[in-house]
């Protein structure tokens, strides 16, 4: 789960070298591939001058807040997890960065992240350290101003804390 938070968060860095927007808001659909067995995940993204929330509806609800560290909230275990932000430069991943016929691919860690982007990103699909196939596809894009608040990471007191480093 960490590997695919920080990978996510270089690309939407990467994108937003491409124009992209200030505030995006995005309803999302992930899919991970292992040998023909699909497992679908829903939810809305938001993303605001590299911050981002990650909310997942289905299966289960679970909201992930990129700001200054990496919070996880899961809801059906009362338990939030705790990490830092990972650390790069735009400048590391821009000079990696090829666009190809109809898509871009980033090099980040030496894994390979394929995004389609036209005006806005579509989609993206890359390796995970599992060798599953993780597809994420975005629909209902917008660009409207979004609030400061949403991006504070929000969850009851008595909620277990895992820290990782």
């Amino acid at each position: 789960m960490k590997r695919i938070i920080f990978i996510l968060f270089l690309l939407f860095s990467y994108i937003n070298a491409l124009t992209f927007p200030n505030n995006f808001e995005a309803n999302f659909t992930q899919t991970i591939n292992n040998n023909g067995k699909k497992i679908y995940y829903k939810g809305k993204l938001f993303y605001k001058k590299g911050q981002i929330l990650w909310k997942y509806f289905y299966p289960v609800k679970k909201y992930i807040w990129i700001n200054k560290k990496v919070y996880v909230y899961e809801p059906n275990l009362m338990q939030v997890t705790i990490s830092k932000r990972p650390k790069f430069t735009l400048q590391n991943i821009l000079k990696n960065a090829k666009k190809e016929k109809n898509f871009y691919i980033a090099k980040i860690n030496n894994k390979k992240v394929y995004f389609i982007y036209n005006k806005t990103i579509k989609s993206l699909h890359y390796k995970d350290d599992a060798g599953n196939l993780v597809t994420i596809t975005f629909s209902k894009p917008s660009v409207k101003p979004l609030k400061d608040s949403i991006f504070i990471p929000t969850y009851p007191n008595d909620v277990d804390f895992i820290y990782q480093r």
